[in-house]
């Protein structure tokens, strides 16, 4: 953030792109001189037993060594909060958390391990008619997509896709 604000400045200001100052060598010292700090707001936190997830990922292998590249598919679902506000920051002091927005898609994302095939992203929302599309649906525009009050992966939504 620092280094592009002083991009942002050194064109600006018209200082031609030689005299540019290189690297961020000078970053420490400023954040030093001025009290500035990483502070990460603290959200919910997992912990996993890694001998557990070790030996899972060994009978995996075993497993899925029994089948070729192209059949094996990796299925992966995150969250998109377009509104969130974000989770760490420079400041002088330590900041307070702000309540995230309720908007929320999931997508999820598939294709299989020699990445010859690639589905469709998934879109999953909480309105079967959303808003932004006036009055057409999300299909007219090309989405993948579906819907549940959480807009959260489902068994249902899950097997329609694949």
């Amino acid at each position: 953030m620092l280094v592009a604000k002083q991009r942002k400045f050194e064109d600006d200001l018209g200082v031609p792109m030689e005299e540019w100052l290189e690297g961020d060598g000078w970053i420490p010292n400023f954040k030093k001189a001025y009290g500035i700090k990483e502070y990460h707001r603290h959200g919910e936190a997992a912990s996993a037993d890694l001998v557990a997830v070790e030996a899972e990922r060994t009978h995996l292998q075993k497993v899925l060594a029994q089948y070729a590249p192209r059949d094996c598919f990796n299925f992966d679902e995150t969250g998109l909060f377009a509104f969130a506000p974000p989770d760490h920051g420079l400041s002088t002091q330590q900041m307070s958390g702000k309540k995230g927005d309720k908007f929320q898609i999931t997508l999820g994302v598939a294709c299989n391990a020699d990445s010859s095939e690639k589905l469709p992203l998934l879109f999953i929302g909480k309105y079967k008619n959303p808003r932004c599309f006036k009055q057409t649906s999300p299909q007219s525009h090309g989405l993948y997509y579906c819907h549940n009050k959480n807009a959260w992966m489902t068994k249902e939504i899950f097997e329609e896709y694949g």
